[in-house]
C-alpha cells in the first residue's frame, strides 16, 4: 500500500483482511473503520531514542538525567495521554 488511507480504504471495502503496524496507528485507523478491532501484541513496538551530537558528550549526563526523570515523574505518561495514544506504555511504566 502506498498510504495508510489506501490501506484503510481496502479494509473498509473488504479487499484486505488485516494490516499490521504499530498500535498507535492501528487504533487511529480502527476509529474510522466500524467493526474493526486491534489485536494486541508486541509486533511493531516502537521506542523513543535520545542522543547528543557527535563530539558533544558533555551533554550526555544531562540527557540521561532528563530522560530518567521524565519517565519517573509522569511527563512521558502525560504526553502520551495528551496525544490520545492508546496501546502505549512509557518505559518503566
Amino acid at each position: 500500500m502506498a498510504t495508510l488511507q489506501e490501506t484503510a480504504d481496502l479494509l473498509a471495502a473488504h479487499r484486505l483482511d488485516a494490516f499490521a503496524t504499530n498500535d498507535a496507528i492501528l487504533f487511529q485507523m480502527a476509529d474510522g473503520l466500524p467493526g474493526s478491532r486491534v489485536v494486541a501484541g508486541r509486533w511493531g513496538a516502537e521506542h523513543f531514542a535520545a542522543a547528543v551530537a557527535k563530539g558533544r558528550r558533555d551533554g550526555m549526563p544531562f540527557l540521561q538525567a532528563f530522560v530518567a526523570h521524565a519517565g519517573r515523574d509522569g511527563t512521558v505518561a502525560r504526553a502520551i495521554a495528551r496525544a490520545g495514544l492508546r496501546g502505549t506504555v512509557p518505559a518503566g511504566g
